[in-house]
């Protein structure tokens, strides 16, 4: 039997982007219920490091440093995975590294911690510490399973680089629409906008970052509904993209191909 094709650039885009609002949804969802400490967005933790430092608050620096560093290992052993997947030639490795980012959001879902307010109330307890662990981990998992869309980099869980390379994108199209507005006119810059490699990565880069924020907004609203297991609705989306994977393999390999270059 024939291998089956590959998921595509269109279709990894899609999953992207999908991916890209269950970060925010799982970041928002887990800032509020382990009280101001992100799961995803690690620019956020750097800072709040850096400010118990100066504070030399040693207790609360904790919080923030378990989720980096959960973050960084979780990133590493799904690298290491894929990589060696790549020289097994194992194609659906995706399918295990959504696995256990849905294994850890599901635990995560079901637990009964002590809570007021909608946040976790012991904030130095090794179960609390362990809460922070498994989801900064899940969002390592998820940022280092796909990383390109085509020849774009793409990051799943946080949007500051996403910020930066869109507004690069913006400035080369400026400069290209006025340089075709001298020599060619609005018309043609009409013909060949879809063509143009600038206008295709940056509208792809702002539609990420707008669904990082939508998907921050839905985990707002599921966290109020259904407290912490409003995590089994990311749970679910993973299900379809392990089955996704089965189906159309989502091609992890290519991915690591480009990094290298």
């Amino acid at each position: 039997m024939s291998n089956p094709p590959e998921l595509g650039t269109r279709g990894k885009a899609g999953m992207a982007l999908s991916l890209t609002a269950m970060g925010g949804f799982v970041d928002a969802v887990g800032y509020i219920a382990l009280f101001q400490v992100f799961t995803a967005n690690m620019s956020g933790n750097s800072i709040h490091i850096g400010m118990y430092l100066g504070h030399g608050d040693w207790a609360n620096l904790l919080r923030p440093f378990c989720a980096v560093a959960s973050y960084v290992v979780g990133m590493a052993l799904t690298r290491i995975t894929l990589e060696a997947a790549a020289r097994a030639r194992i194609k659906r490795i995706a399918s295990f590294t959504f696995a256990v980012e849905a294994v850890l959001l599901a635990i995560f879902a079901h637990a009964t911690p002590a809570m007021h307010l909608g946040q976790i109330t012991d904030l130095h307890s090794a179960l609390y510490f362990s809460f922070v662990a498994m989801l900064a981990f899940a969002m390592g998992v998820q940022t280092a399973t796909i990383t390109h869309v085509g020849a774009l980099t793409v990051y799943t869980t946080f949007v500051t680089g996403t910020l930066t390379k869109m507004t690069e994108s913006l400035t080369r199209i400026f400069f290209w629409v006025y340089d075709e507005l001298r020599q060619s006119g609005m018309s043609h810059i009409v013909r060949q906008a879809r063509r143009q490699q600038d206008v295709r990565q940056g509208g792809m880069l702002a539609a990420v970052w707008l669904m990082y924020v939508f998907g921050a907004t839905l985990g707002l609203l599921a966290k109020d509904r259904w407290n912490l297991r409003a995590l089994y609705v990311p749970v679910a989306m993973l299900m379809v993209f392990i089955a996704i994977d089965r189906l159309r393999p989502i091609g992890v390999q290519e991915e690591q191909a480009q990094t290298r270059s």
